[in-house]
């Protein structure tokens, strides 16, 4: 079933955010989640102005009631990149306030392998994970049962800590065969629940005109849905970590916004 969830600019909350308000009134009851006691979902959420979506429900259920932690790993291409502290920041926006602490690994014109190679790195070498997000499919060489043996991979290394996939958005047939696998992987593993993004993407000024990468309402838009299937933390000191993969080097014209921070650069830990 599909809830509506209309985003609204309203009087200003925490450093002059905008609220969103779910339904309509005041409620503190949240679509396909239910009552939150004493909590806000949208004070902290900066949206459009006007702005109306209707997200699908997550497959396999919301990430918060699953994990005992708050410590989240994000794992993705230039369109997660892009929501990332050193542009606008909008993922760290939704989600600290929930109480997630986040850690965005995403860097332009990564394939599914980059997933693998991040985990090699973060797992390994420190512990306390509790959940993960990983959004890899946009940059696809056709070749289906190489991405499912890599999806997999990360889903196994992840295990057995919830995981949110997410799918992409149909700018060109193959994408479909993503998706499906997505679909797959997801029915064979407990653990992991499926963001909709092929249908969330559809809505109208979400994407850039390529049809692929966010506009600038579309990175608030895709903060918001992650926000949404992740559910409020298990504590509630949120806080945005250092990322250690920032390369976007490979990035297309035009494709990335402007960053804010500094020069985003190659780094040994993340060049081809």
């Amino acid at each position: 079933m599909i809830k509506k969830l209309i985003l609204v600019v309203g009087a200003a909350f925490l450093t002059s955010c905008a609220s969103l308000n779910i339904g309509s009134g005041d409620s503190d009851e949240l679509s396909g989640v239910g009552r939150i006691p004493g909590y806000d979902f949208g004070t902290a959420i900066t949206l459009p102005e006007g702005f109306e979506i209707e997200l699908p429900e997550v497959a396999g259920g919301l990430i918060g009631p699953k994990v005992s932690g708050n410590r989240l790993l994000m794992i993705g291409d230039s369109i997660m990149a892009s929501t990332s502290s050193r542009y606008g920041n909008e993922m760290c926006d939704a989600l600290v306030p929930l109480g997630w602490q986040v850690a965005i690994e995403a860097e332009a014109s990564r394939f599914a392998e980059f997933g693998v190679r991040v985990l090699d790195q973060r797992l390994n070498a420190e512990a306390g994970w509790d959940a993960a997000v990983v959004f890899l499919g946009t940059n696809y060489e056709g070749n289906k049962d190489s991405y499912a043996k890599q999806m997999r991979k990360i889903v196994s290394k992840l295990a057995p800590r919830p995981v949110l996939l997410v799918t992409t958005s149909l700018f060109r047939n193959s994408q479909r065969e993503v998706n499906a696998a997505i679909n797959v992987i997801a029915g064979e593993s407990e653990n992991v629940s499926v963001l909709d993004w092929e249908t969330i993407s559809k809505e109208k000024s979400v994407l850039n005109a390529d049809g692929v990468h966010l506009s600038p309402k579309g990175r608030s838009v895709f903060a918001v849905a992650v926000a949404r299937a992740l559910d409020i933390a298990p504590f509630r000191e949120g806080e945005c970590l250092e990322s250690k993969f920032r390369d976007d080097s490979a990035a297309a014209e035009d494709v990335m916004p402007e960053p804010v921070d500094s020069v985003v650069e190659p780094t040994p830990e993340s060049a081809p």
